[in-house]
């Protein structure tokens, strides 16, 4: 039976905050580096670390990212409560995709 499409359980959502743990900042730094008429191809940029992007009118750029470290409380205490056999299935997934 096909998964219909809503919320994603709980591996999913495992796995999107280790992304989001070791995203890097990079795409973001080039983003703030470039003025707005010279960004081409935004979407291919890695920005999910990224929360918040200001640039005020005096040029000051402000980039905000995600708390890595209260995420890796939170990702900590979810495998912690998983058990041992989702703790292994999550690691050996990461393992499997590079990451």
């Amino acid at each position: 039976m096909a998964k219909t499409r809503g919320l994603p359980d709980r591996e999913q959502i495992i796995k999107r905050m280790w992304r989001l743990v070791s995203a890097r900042a990079g795409d973001a730094v080039k983003l703030a580096c470039f003025p707005p008429e010279g960004w081409q191809d935004t979407e291919k940029l890695d920005l999910d670390a990224l929360t918040e992007f200001k640039r005020g009118s005096n040029g000051v750029v402000e980039l905000k990212f995600v708390d890595r470290g209260r995420l890796l409380e939170r990702l900590l205490d979810a495998v912690d409560h998983s058990g041992e056999d989702q703790v292994d299935r999550f690691l050996q997934a990461m393992e499997e995709q590079g990451g």
